[in-house]
């Protein structure tokens, strides 16, 4: 069991409000349940919704995410990671971003750049010109890829959208914002929630018995942010143990041997 002070160590200093969220591509398929889950989650504040801004995006909004108006009063927020402008309004106010944005099947490499990559660093961007807590209050917590260790990954493993995932992870990380990046290996799972043990690692070194559903990825990343956790960059896939319950000890697994 971890100490009192080891688990001050390991989150840094605890702020005394609980993390006000926005989550990006709020109704895709991981963001939806991202969004639920921080929504339902006692030790998080206020939670918003950015929502890219199609034709049905406020149709999706009200069927997806269960909201009535659907407009900024219950804060679900339209716009495009591409464009800055559309983020400022979505952003003010709060010290936390989930990404969960992903470009979509089929899109072309200049199209998952400007998602993956150039969409993550405006977010970033964004939270920080936000100005609305310190800077070592602020955290983003990233859903990305494994796989981006191989140089030419093939299509079934993602293709060129990887490169671009990688170097959104650098860009974070080297932001001097508090970051959680979370690579699961492959997503679509068919299980139900706390039913597979979840395991951790680095550098695509793990087994593969399966892809992970998207709600143990959600539950993940809502724990990242409930905890303020930062420092961490990791692979997440399923074993063969006893499912996985404690989320916040899996946090602490994920770091390397000498954090």
């Amino acid at each position: 069991m971890l100490s009192v002070m080891h688990l001050f160590g390991f989150l840094g200093q605890l702020p005394l409000t609980p993390p006000s969220v926005i989550v990006t591509g709020a109704t895709g398929g991981t963001g939806s349940l991202l969004y639920k889950q921080l929504k339902a989650d006692p030790r998080v504040g206020m939670v918003r919704a950015f929502i890219y801004n199609t034709s049905t995006a406020h149709e999706d909004a009200q069927k997806i995410l269960n909201c009535t108006i659907c407009d900024a009063s219950e804060g679900i927020y339209y716009g495009d990671v591409t464009v800055p402008a559309t983020l400022t309004p979505a952003f003010a106010g709060v010290d936390t971003v989930a990404i969960a944005v992903g470009a979509p099947g089929g899109s072309d490499e200049d199209e998952q750049k400007a998602i993956e990559f150039i969409g993550v660093e405006n977010q970033v961007k964004a939270l920080v010109a936000s100005g609305s807590s310190p800077m070592s209050e602020k955290r983003v917590v990233l859903c990305s890829s494994m796989g981006t260790t191989d140089p030419n990954p093939k299509p079934f493993m993602g293709g060129p959208i990887l490169f671009w995932k990688l170097n959104a992870e650098a860009f974070l990380m080297s932001s001097g914002i508090g970051n959680v990046i979370v690579k699961p290996c492959g997503i679509e799972g068919k299980y139900g929630p706390g039913e597979k043990e979840l395991i951790v690692g680095h550098d695509d070194t793990l087994p593969h018995y399966g892809a992970i559903s998207r709600l143990d990825v959600a539950r993940v990343m809502a724990e990242a942010v409930a905890e303020r956790a930062s420092g961490l960059r990791f692979d997440i896939c399923i074993g063969k143990g006893e499912p996985t319950t404690d989320l916040s000890a899996l946090l602490v697994a994920a770091r390397w041997p000498w954090q």
